[in-house]
């Protein structure tokens, strides 16, 4: 506040300087230099002074009665009869002081016949003013609604962001705990270290929660846990392997991005798979992007829908954070793999 009422102050004090400059660099083209008299320099320095105060008024009256919330066609006509109003006022001002001063100083009045041409002159001065003044209000409010849109749309972002990471973290849950349940009477040792590798699970999902983005490094960390309670459950009949580009380990990206397209792949391949299946995980970087890619034993049928909640929140978060240049394909790779790729622009 104290920084814009400085700049204001500056902007009136050298404004009306710029002004009363011209006027007169005008009496001495119409006038000469024998124009330039004390008398001449005391009327200019009145005028100046009457021309920031009256300006200033103008600025509280307007401020006091809100006329920047008032839409352009209400603006307009009271600040053409404000600024006519304060005109009259100024060069009002100004006669009364220098017929003052003619006893003092041998002043000479102006005519009041030229009264009117006075008040014509200094109204356009003050027109000019009051354009520049509402220009400036009307940018600043409009930086000021567009600043508080941005923050609007990022914090409906965040909410959004929230939502879906909670929608995602107990659809995880309630699948890790099934099969802990599966396991606990049949083989407890097995059960054991499940609630290991889940209590991993769960510290990486509360410490992340919060994030909008991890480590690729991390994230792998956890898919590999994930992996290891889904091995033991599938007794052996899931293979995986993993083939990470080192390059890509520091790249962020969404928390439980490869989590939940493993989980998506076993969930929908390999666990229709009477004899399970195999599990493949590949990231690498190009010029634009990294491209991560989860191969799975299965196959797509065009009758089914193959993509659950925890897909469509994922790229719901993609969207939301990378806008329309993530991508998504979910195909057949061969007649016994499915491919999910996920394309994530570098920048």
């Amino acid at each position: 506040m104290k920084l814009k009422n400085s700049i204001y102050w500056l902007c009136q004090i050298f404004g009306w300087a710029l002004y009363i400059t011209l006027l007169v660099g005008l009496i001495i083209i119409f006038g000469g230099n024998e124009a330039l008299t004390t008398s001449t320099f005391i009327i200019q320095f009145i005028i100046y002074l009457s021309l920031i105060t009256v300006s200033h008024l103008f600025r509280l009256y307007i401020r006091k009665n809100k006329w920047l919330d008032l839409s352009a066609k209400k603006i307009i006509p009271r600040a053409l009869v404000g600024t006519l109003i304060m005109a009259v006022v100024a060069q009002t001002i100004v006669h009364l002081i220098i017929y003052h001063l003619i006893n003092l100083h041998g002043i000479v009045p102006f005519s009041w016949s030229s009264f009117v041409g006075y008040i014509i002159n200094v109204f356009s001065a003050l027109l000019l003013w009051s354009a520049i003044y509402f220009a400036i209000k009307f940018i600043q409010k409009q930086r000021k609604t567009e600043i508080e849109k941005l923050e609007l749309n990022a914090a409906l972002q965040e909410a959004e962001l929230a939502v879906l990471k909670n929608q995602i973290n107990p659809h995880f849950l309630f699948n890790a705990l099934n099969n802990i349940r599966s396991l606990i009477l049949s083989e407890p040792e097995k059960a054991r270290k499940m609630v290991t590798h889940i209590s991993d699970l769960l510290r990486y999902s509360i410490q992340f929660n919060a994030a909008e983005k991890v480590s690729l490094k991390e994230e792998i960390e956890i898919v590999r846990d994930y992996l290891y309670l889904e091995e033991i459950q599938f007794n052996e009949r899931l293979k995986y392997s993993l083939a990470i580009d080192p390059k890509s380990e520091a790249f962020e990206i969404p928390p439980m991005t490869i989590q939940l397209l493993v989980e998506n792949g076993i969930k929908h391949g390999l666990s229709v798979q009477k004899a399970g299946g195999e599990i493949h995980i590949h990231t690498r970087m190009t010029d634009e992007h990294l491209i991560i890619q989860v191969l799975n034993t299965g196959q797509l049928k065009t009758t089914s829908k193959r993509e659950g909640i925890g897909i469509k929140n994922l790229m719901e978060r993609m969207k939301i954070l990378f806008g329309e240049f993530a991508q998504f394909e979910l195909k057949n790779q061969s007649q016994g793999m499915v491919e999910a790729t996920l394309k994530i622009p570098l920048s």
